[in-house]
């Protein structure tokens, strides 16, 4: 297999997207489940999968499908039900486990600064505006954060964000209209109602939706998952990001 670009015509580092899979799932289940869109926007992008620090059961739909790849990992021990509350504090330890592993992967890829999205599925797309309302907080309450993120996709996510604090104000939950956001679910998904919240909680004229045929998984049509690529440009164009092109593309 060729090796996938990693900078720019010009030389320059491609931006990274941090890639964050599902409860009971990994790195490796969450890389196939996306060959969809790599495919479509890797001389765009970089994809960066991390894996979650804490090891699980399997989640949904791992078995029997993806059984030869265990072990599965979580991002955080709880698990949530639908529906039950507005908010979701994260135990400190729990945070700065999340922390470590991402930061970890960040550092070995390019650095902090190059990452510009977050793309997530289920556990990992609750787990995107959690990561960027603390990033909002931290801009507004002391003028500056380390993290750098442009955007944020999130797919078979419902509402709400987990929260990277240890309590909650759902007032703050309005700095995410600041960012540009992508909300795709399967219309028969189980959460749909709650991907639908989480949605609204990010409404605004950045902020792009599809449904796709199917469950709780990815698009697995091809034009379907070129549909959620075109929106995640678009997130990207919003944010002010421009078109690149990768150093080893052909004409």
């Amino acid at each position: 297999m060729a090796a996938r670009p990693t900078h720019s015509h010009t030389g320059a580092l491609l931006p990274a997207i941090l890639m964050l899979h599902g409860g009971g799932s990994n790195s490796t289940v969450f890389k196939i489940q996306c060959r969809r869109l790599i495919w479509n926007l890797e001389k765009q992008f970089r994809f960066v999968f991390v894996q979650a620090p804490i090891e699980g059961t399997p989640g949904f739909g791992m078995l029997p499908v993806f059984a030869s790849c265990a072990p599965f990992y979580r991002w955080v021990t709880r698990k949530f039900k639908a529906g039950e509350s507005d908010q979701e504090a994260t135990p400190q330890d729990e945070v700065e486990a999340v922390d470590s592993v991402i930061l970890q992967a960040m550092e070995a890829n390019g650095g902090v600064d190059s990452f510009k999205g977050i793309i997530g599925f289920s556990q990992g797309a609750r787990l995107v505006p959690g990561l960027l309302l603390r990033q909002k907080i931290q801009e507004r309450d002391a003028g500056e954060s380390r993290w750098k993120f442009k955007f944020g996709v999130m797919i078979g996510g419902p509402f709400p964000p987990i929260s990277l604090f240890e309590s909650v104000n759902v007032q703050d939950y309005d700095l995410l209209k600041q960012v540009p956001t992508v909300h795709a679910w399967g219309r028969d998904d189980h959460v749909k109602p709650g991907c639908v919240e989480l949605m609204k909680a990010c409404e605004s004229d950045n902020c792009f939706q599809m449904d796709f045929e199917g469950g709780h998984h990815l698009p697995l049509k091809d034009v379907e998952a070129k549909d959620l690529c075109d929106l995640i440009m678009a997130a990207w164009y919003a944010a002010g990001g421009t078109y690149g092109v990768s150093a080893n593309e052909t004409y």
